[in-house]
């Protein structure tokens, strides 16, 4: 995901946010409590540095092509759960902008190389159907022998 466009949509929605807090204060103060104004001011700067720290995390994980362990975990299950799958070795994922590349390396019994490939694509199109977000997925079938 774009870090500029994250930043971009937290700044949006603490902008929204604040407004909604600055109208409830100044209700507040028009009916008569005057700790209002303080007390919304105190609840915007602890949302702002909520947000702050939640937008750090994420933006610096995918700077540093991190990923989210549920994700590899689905990926996971999309190749194992495939009938000729006998174990997955690997699984790789990386963000690119908003879209998921990734490579895995799935073992299966003994095939031919024809049917390797269409294992293959099986668990490529596994992938992508449980994880929308991938746009590329290389699978590379290994089996114990091959006819």
């Amino acid at each position: 995901m774009d870090s500029g466009l994250v930043a971009d949509g937290v700044h949006a929605r603490t902008d929204g946010f604040t407004s909604l807090a600055v109208v409830a204060g100044g209700i507040g103060v028009l009916l008569g409590f005057p700790l209002a104004d303080p007390i919304v001011g105190l609840l915007i700067s602890a949302m702002i540095a909520v947000l702050l720290i939640g937008t750090i995390r994420s933006v610096g994980r995918r700077l540093m092509d991190g990923i989210e362990p549920e994700l590899v975990d689905r990926a996971e299950h999309a190749l194992g759960h495939l009938a000729e799958v006998a174990s997955v070795e690997r699984v790789r994922l990386r963000w690119v902008g908003h879209r998921l590349h990734g490579d895995a390396v799935i073992r299966a019994g003994a095939m031919s190389l024809a049917e390797a490939d269409r294992v293959a694509a099986e668990a490529e199109a596994s992938v992508k159907k449980h994880l929308p977000n991938v746009d590329e997925m290389a699978v590379r079938v290994t089996a114990s022998t091959t006819r």
